[in-house]
């Protein structure tokens, strides 16, 4: 029984943490006075401050007692997830803006047949969405471009990433707001050169890729993105 209440109970003192009450450094009741409050033992209660400690939100000092150290806790990838703000999509084209140019240069002349032909198939479906301004299919379709590069590179960290940003983008709310038509144009113009310059360097014939085209292209939609409002 108790192991079953201990999420709900980290999600209600935590609530609790995240209210008025407290301040970041105030000291918690003790652990008496919190199982009475939430109506469980003292072992199960110290349980869950001891996870709220992990997760960031706690500081447990000897001898001492438990205090408010952040009101937001530890980030993690669950907590991106859940992010649906303009500003989560900024930081996502950011993300892409630092690792995207570095992971096309170092896969070009690694890729298979094979994955020439699924960088097509997300290229095309990046230029039907963009012909029909589905926002959230663009910020898809293109972060599966690089996924399917991260999955030549053999790299489980640039993997793992790609397919977290995959996830995110599809909870925000805003994903591709404030991009005009000229940018999105332009972004998928330059996504066509990049595709052309993967697969003529994947056939073995020396090509430079477009990376100044790529940040020119991202720093502009980040810009764009960030001074944008929610309609």
């Amino acid at each position: 029984m108790a192991s079953a209440q201990r999420p709900i109970l980290c999600q209600k003192v935590t609530t609790m943490l995240q209210g008025n009450s407290f301040s970041i450094g105030d000291r918690l009741p003790g652990e008496r006075r919190l199982a009475e409050m939430f109506n469980t033992s003292r072992n199960t209660i110290r349980e869950v401050l001891c996870n709220l400690e992990t997760m960031g939100y706690l500081e447990i000092r000897e001898k001492s007692g438990c205090y408010l150290k952040s009101k937001d806790g530890r980030m993690s990838w669950e907590m991106l997830r859940k992010r649906k703000s303009l500003a989560a999509n900024r930081q996502l084209i950011e993300t892409l803006m630092f690792v995207a140019p570095r992971l096309a240069k170092a896969e070009a002349s690694r890729l298979s047949p094979k994955d020439i032909k699924k960088l097509e198939a997300a290229t095309a479906k990046l230029g039907e969405a963009i012909i029909n301004f589905d926002l959230p299919t663009v910020s898809r379709e293109y972060i599966a471009f690089f996924l399917t590069l991260a999955k030549v590179s053999g790299n489980d960290y640039l993997i793992l990433l790609m397919k977290e940003l995959a996830v995110a983008s599809q909870n925000l709310t805003h994903a591709g707001t404030g991009l005009s038509e000229v940018q999105i144009d332009s972004l998928f113009a330059y996504h066509v050169e990049l595709f052309n310059a993967l697969r003529t360097a994947s056939r073995n014939r020396p090509t430079s890729l477009p990376s100044a085209a790529w940040k020119r292209s991202t720093s502009s939609s980040c810009r764009k993105t960030s001074q944008s409002r929610p309609p």
